[in-house]
């Protein structure tokens, strides 16, 4: 066997926005940037290692059985019966952590694609998600699938099953802009998780039934205004609005100035309000800005729109 290098194959998976009102651990989208950054080479030492993280200030792990990319290409490959196989890994983090875009799943993602490349394999999209939650089992716990999914698949993606998985695309209106806004504080999604209601009552589960469907229809016949009557959480958002300053005066102030909807991303505290056209979106940015400089946690945000999913951005990098 040839001494000389592998060649790197690197590649990208986006942020996405999770829940999305009423589609709480179901429901998620992906957007056009930014992402996490994965190289892969094949390594002829059996097992998965991470040899380098960059953008992360020091703070994951690079333990294989730790970091959930190394743990989500380890899954993958034990689900095709392919374990003696070798891959290093190194990671670029393009986003912040705990910040309610799929961090998380952004680095599993984007590790199975440059891994699956890497490797010359041919694996499903269900084995993929598959893989990929549990490197979100790993990172918080629970092996949820609302941000690997649309991080994998892109578009806007309903979980329908997860035993066995099933996964539904849903149509994203090309007049859909998201004024994502990620505030000056973390949220760790053990701890967002730890604070939801043991116990809900049966006319809130309705109400969020109805609402998950009304969303649905919406994406289906284009209809924004409908879309945005639908994303309202009577559950999960009244239960974490706490974990996040300022976010209660940031929706207010949103739906004041138009907004369509305005909630938050998966566990916090990145916020995310809707709008019909880039025009509004970006005054909705402001005020979001606004709010949370106000409340003493400025941040970033951006103007996005849906996006595709992981891809490979290059290959042969030596």
């Amino acid at each position: 066997m040839s001494d000389a290098p592998r060649p790197w194959v690197e590649a990208y998976a986006p942020a996405t926005v999770s829940n999305l009102g009423p589609g709480f651990d179901c429901l998620g989208l992906a957007v056009n940037g930014p992402g996490d950054t994965v190289r892969a080479r094949r390594s002829d030492t059996p097992g998965v290692r991470l040899s380098a993280i960059t953008g992360d200030g020091g703070r994951l792990p690079l333990g294989s059985e730790e970091n959930t990319a190394c743990v989500a290409v380890a899954a993958m490959l034990s689900a095709i019966g392919r374990p003696e196989l070798g891959v290093e890994l190194e990671l670029d983090k393009g986003l912040p952590l705990g910040s309610g875009l799929g961090s998380s799943a952004a680095s599993a993602c984007a590790a199975l694609v440059a891994a699956v490349s890497a490797l010359q394999l041919e694996v499903g999209i269900e084995t993929m998600i598959d893989a990929a939650r549990e490197g979100e089992r790993v990172a918080c716990g629970t092996p949820h699938p609302d941000n690997v999914a649309p991080a994998l698949m892109g578009g806007i993606v309903l979980i329908a099953a997860t035993d066995p998985l099933r996964v539904i695309s849903l149509p994203a209106p090309d007049s859909l802009y998201l004024s994502i806004y990620t505030p000056g504080c973390e949220v760790a999604t053990a701890a967002a998780r730890s604070v939801l209601p043991e116990r809900v009552g049966l006319d809130a589960v309705v109400r969020q039934a109805a609402r998950l469907g009304m969303l649905v229809h919406a994406l289906h016949v284009g209809d924004l205004a409908l879309l945005g009557e639908a994303i309202v959480d009577d559950i999960v958002e009244p239960a974490r609005a706490h974990l996040i300053p300022g976010f209660l005066d940031a929706k207010v102030n949103a739906l004041e100035a138009g907004a369509l909807a305005c909630t938050i991303s998966g566990a916090g505290p990145t916020t995310f309000a809707l709008a019909s056209d880039e025009g509004r979106a970006k005054a909705l940015l402001e005020i979001l800005e606004q709010a949370y400089t106000h409340a003493g946690v400025p941040g970033a945000g951006r103007v996005e729109q849906v996006g595709p999913g992981a891809r490979v951005t290059s290959r042969a990098l030596h």
